[in-house]
């Protein structure tokens, strides 16, 4: 081999090595968004070449899957109020690790990372906003986080724990979860990201009984007026309620006079759990356990329930709640959380809306529960 091809190779060995700036990775092909936040990130090499398969008797299993969207305009030095809108983007994976092996195995938390088409994420130790009016943050804020751990692993052992990836959008198919070179996937979770498409696609206001939006002066909003916008709130919510928000708000805040800018935030964070053989255990509060036992959904508080019964949907308000014994095989859990802040002061809208949506294989909604907060400061 010539001196001139070898020099070359190495060249080329040596450019596979992919630096992480921030949360995203810098390429020439998909330059990283500049909405996203800047403030302290994790900064890693990775040669992709080197990085492990995952090691024989090793099994990584994807128990559930959040993707969280983060909005404000407060000023962090001055504590104001702006016009500049700050946008976070997390994709939240919470995994069981084992070690199905007769030897010991080094787990790596560093060895995980996601890609999105050309762009490759790391993970982020950053803390989630948290909050216990929004139900998918909250049990996010209670799972153990994995980064930044390597664990010896003994024969048979098991372990749980979320990894967190700061991202540029909400999740989408291209999304695929990577440790070193294998990627972490399976059917049931390809089919999970369907149910997650199809609940926030789903129209509620005719299973529901009510509307999308409603104000003090009308509880009956179908088309919000845009203008009204900061003292609307969200009865229930789907992807259309929280496009609607995000918009509204951001040009509430563009168009604002100096000194009279209003306060902004919203948080919205969807959850999925793949496919479970489940029973919704009778009664005035949604209780549902898979067929191993384990609590998925545990809800004394509900505005109101929704039951697909002889292909039509029964309504129950808050105060004549009574869920039948359901036995709902394959089914997937998707969970919604959604907060609209707007205002100024006292005149300020605080809207928050928790759901529970349960699909079964056919991707039919068999039930579902919300329970929303309004506030008028």
């Amino acid at each position: 081999m010539k001196a001139d091809t070898k020099i070359v190779i190495l060249l080329l060995i040596v450019t596979t090595t992919v630096t992480f700036s921030g949360c995203i990775e810098e390429t020439e092909v998909a330059p990283a968004p500049e909405s996203l936040h800047t403030g302290a990130a994790n900064i890693s090499t990775v040669n992709l070449t080197l990085l492990p398969e995952i090691e024989n008797g090793l099994e990584i299993r994807i128990v559930s899957f959040s993707s969280l969207y983060m909005c404000d305009n407060r000023d962090e030095e001055s504590r104001e109020w702006t016009y500049n809108l700050s946008e976070w983007y997390y994709a939240a994976y919470n995994l069981s690790i084992k070690n199905n092996g007769s030897d010991a195995i080094n787990f790596k938390a560093d060895d995980l990372y996601l890609r999105s088409g050309d762009q490759l994420f790391n993970t982020t130790t950053r803390k989630l906003y948290n909050s216990s009016l929004l139900e998918v943050l909250a049990d996010l804020g209670n799972e153990n986080r994995i980064e930044d751990m390597t664990l010896s692993m003994s024969p048979g052992q098991t372990v749980n724990g979320s990894v967190v990836f700061c991202v540029g959008s909400l999740y989408d198919g291209s999304f695929l979860l990577m440790y070193g070179a294998t990627p972490i996937t399976s059917a049931s979770f390809e089919e999970s990201l369907e149910a997650l498409g199809a609940a926030e696609r789903f129209d509620y206001s005719h299973v529901f009984g009510i509307p999308p939006y409603s104000s003090p002066r009308d509880t009956d909003l179908y088309e919000p007026d845009p203008e009204a916008h900061p003292f609307i709130w969200a009865n229930w919510v789907n992807r259309s309620v929280f496009e609607f928000y995000k918009t509204a708000d951001f040009e509430g805040v563009q168009n604002a006079l100096p000194g009279n800018i209003p306060l902004t935030e919203i948080r919205y964070a969807i959850k999925v759990m793949p496919e479970r053989n489940i029973t919704v255990v009778s009664g005035s509060r949604l209780l549902v356990i898979d067929d191993f036992g384990d609590e998925l959904i545990n809800k004394s508080r509900s505005s109101g329930v929704a039951i697909l019964r002889n292909r039509t949907y029964e309504s129950q308000p808050e105060w004549a709640i009574n869920i039948p014994q359901m036995n709902i095989p394959d089914a997937t859990i998707v969970q919604i959380s959604f907060e609209g802040t707007c205002g100024w002061g006292m005149a300020m809208r605080l809207s928050y809306t928790n759901q529970d949506v349960i699909l079964d294989d056919e991707l039919d909604m068999r039930l579902a529960r919300y329970y929303d907060i309004k506030f008028i400061s």
